[in-house]
Parts: C-alpha cells; sequence; structure tokens
C-alpha cells in the first residue's frame, strides 16, 4: 500500500487490527470487552457490557429516542473435542466452515495457560487413494509440535478449550487488508470508527441516543443479537455486517465488488423507510455505495433485530469480502470508511 494511501484511512486500518489481533471465536466473545472499550475510550458518553458479553456503548443517552448500530465481534472457529495419545488434537468446527480452507491452516489454542500454536494437518494427498482425497474434519488433526498427550496436557490444552485461525491482518495492494475474522470485524471496526466521528458532532443529535453495540454468537444462531434487542428496545437499528464480493469462483451469485462502496440490503425484513432513507442520505453526501437484493434476510443479526418485542424497524449495510470464512478474507478500508460516514449522516439526518 502506497504512503498515501494508508495515511487516508490509517486510523480503521489500526482499529481493525487491533480487533483482528484478539481471537474472538462463537463462545469466548470476553477475549474482546477490553479492547472494544479502549478502543471507544473518550468517544463515548458509557460503556458497560451484558451477562453474555455484548458490550455496549452510547453517545447522547439522554435522548428520547434510541438508534442501535450493531456488528458481531465473534468469528468462525474450532473447539478441542479429544487429545489422542500421540498429541494430536482432534476438534470440531464452530460456525460454518470448508474443510479443505481449513486443512493447512496456522491456528491458536487458547488454554488456561495461554495461547499454544499449532497447525491443521492430515494425510498429504500425494499418499492418499483418490478416494480419500474429500478432506473431512475427521480427518484432520492440530499439531502443537507434542509427541505424547501427557505433553499436550502439561502445556495446557484440555478438551473445550477454543481454537482460532492465526492470520493477522495484512495490507495488500493500495486499499485491502486480508486476514482471518473480517467477517465481521471490519464491520465491527467500521461502527467503532463512526462513534469516534460522531462524538465531534453529538451536538446534532437533538433527541437521538446513539447506541453501538458488538453482538456476541452470531456465527451460531444470531443470539447475541436476540439478546440486545430485547434488552435495550430500540426504535430503530442498523446492522452492519459483511457480504459475499465478486471473486472468479463467486461471479454467478456475488455481485457486489470489493472498493466500490458498502452495501445496503433491500428485502422483506429491512424496513423500507430505513432503506430509502440510507440511500437518498448517501447520494445527498456523495458516499459511494451498492445495493443488494436479499429476497429472504437469513443469516445476519438483522434476522434478529427485526422482530425483538414489538418488532425493530431494522436495516442491513454491508462491507463487501472476498474469500469469507478463511484465514485470508479480504476487504477494502474504501468501503469501510464509506460505511462509517453513510452511518454518521444517518445518525445526524434521521427523524423518528
Amino acid at each position: 500500500m502506497s504512503t498515501a494511501s494508508l495515511m487516508e484511512h490509517e486510523d480503521i486500518f489500526d482499529i481493525l487490527r487491533k480487533l483482528a489481533s484478539v481471537p474472538t471465536v462463537t463462545g469466548y466473545e470476553q477475549n474482546a470487552r477490553e479492547t472494544i472499550k479502549e478502543l471507544l475510550s473518550g468517544y463515548v458518553d458509557d460503556f458497560w457490557t451484558t451477562s453474555w458479553d455484548n458490550s455496549v456503548a452510547v453517545i447522547n443517552p439522554a435522548g428520547k429516542k434510541r438508534l442501535l448500530f450493531a456488528a458481531h465481534v465473534d468469528q468462525i472457529g474450532f473447539i478441542v473435542t479429544s487429545i489422542d495419545e500421540s498429541g494430536y488434537l482432534k476438534f470440531s468446527p464452530i460456525g460454518g466452515w470448508d474443510a479443505r480452507v481449513a486443512y493447512g491452516s496456522k491456528v491458536t489454542v487458547i488454554t488456561s495457560k495461554g495461547s499454544i500454536r499449532g497447525v491443521i494437518g492430515t494425510i498429504p494427498p500425494h499418499l492418499m487413494k483418490e478416494k480419500e482425497k474429500k478432506i473431512d474434519f475427521k480427518e484432520l488433526v492440530i499439531d502443537i509440535g507434542v509427541d505424547s498427550k501427557k505433553e499436550a496436557e502439561e502445556a495446557g490444552v484440555r478438551v473445550g478449550d477454543y481454537i482460532a485461525l492465526h492470520s493477522e491482518p495484512e495490507l495488500i495492494g493500495k486499499h485491502r487488508v486480508i486476514g482471518s475474522g473480517m467477517d465481521d470485524k471490519a464491520g465491527l471496526a467500521s461502527i467503532i470508527y463512526a462513534a469516534r466521528m460522531l462524538a465531534t458532532r453529538k451536538n446534532e443529535l437533538g433527541d437521538i441516543s446513539v447506541y453501538f453495540v458488538a453482538t456476541v454468537q452470531e456465527e451460531i444462531g444470531l443470539r447475541g443479537a436476540s439478546m440486545i434487542g430485547y434488552e435495550l428496545k430500540p426504535d430503530v437499528a442498523v446492522i452492519v455486517d459483511v457480504t459475499h464480493a465478486k471473486s472468479p469462483e463467486t461471479k454467478e451469485i456475488a455481485f457486489v465488488e470489493l472498493g466500490k462502496g458498502p452495501v445496503i440490503s433491500i428485502g422483506p425484513i429491512y424496513h423500507r423507510e430505513i432503506t430509502e432513507s440510507l440511500i437518498e442520505i448517501a447520494e445527498k453526501h456523495g458516499i459511494m455505495y451498492q445495493r443488494e437484493a436479499d429476497p429472504r434476510g437469513a443469516g445476519t443479526d438483522a434476522w434478529a433485530i427485526q422482530i425483538a418485542r414489538g418488532g425493530v424497524k431494522t436495516g442491513l449495510v454491508s462491507v463487501p469480502n472476498r474469500y469469507m470464512h478463511s484465514g485470508v478474507e479480504m476487504v477494502d478500508l474504501r468501503d469501510m470508511f464509506n460505511l462509517a460516514r453513510l452511518l454518521v449522516e444517518y445518525s445526524v439526518s434521521m427523524k423518528i
């Protein structure tokens, strides 16, 4: 990345880098609480975590109407299911995985004694029979560099320990970042950056309280969003997630592109009033954006928030993400920056 390109989005990249450096496999999101709090410190009026580790911040808490921006902090990963006599770890996936993507990946095993590096391995393809070459999680193991179950246990490994991909975010090209967990730390970094920008325009919010939430357990059923929708009782919610960006293997099913702006979803579960307002504000302020038709609406926190209590007017804005649910998810800093701008302008323009 050129110096000019990096400087233009240095703050948002720094937020993303700090979030991505903390493994937050679904079920182990508490690992990120202090990082999120630190990133928002000095920009919000209050911050707290709920009983299930949703992280909540608010600007202008005295407002009578509540606007919610939410992005999930959890990422797909694995959990240790057994340790064999040679010290290899058997494991099961948490969230949506393809075993072909997992094979050969570096991982971090999170133990009570600290983090341990490992690698996911199996029988090398050239030693397999042709019919065995289809990779399945049952054939995969994690090698942590020990020779016995006793050594693995002495290192701190126990059944039930969480495992995350080990992939630090890395700049690639002029504007893009690759790494694991961009789903949805790219979205979370965007709303944190929006909170920082909105802090300087707090006087424009009037009677609107703006809540910024890092939700948990999205990857296994939108559970954190279900809790927060019930607890906060927002009047309006805009969920921020990632969506599939066009690539050679997805060109028939993915139609949005990296670097062309955040993606506003249009479909039955997204309140038309919210969707139209987001589009109108983007066009008014010259914010590049893309549209995506979503006839079902399943798979993001918007699904859970929309039906909270008596129903919440909900919209969805996403960061295009190439190679989702892999160790090399790719996002564009320009899309994240423009998404943050859109949230800020929406906050100061909306009337509930």
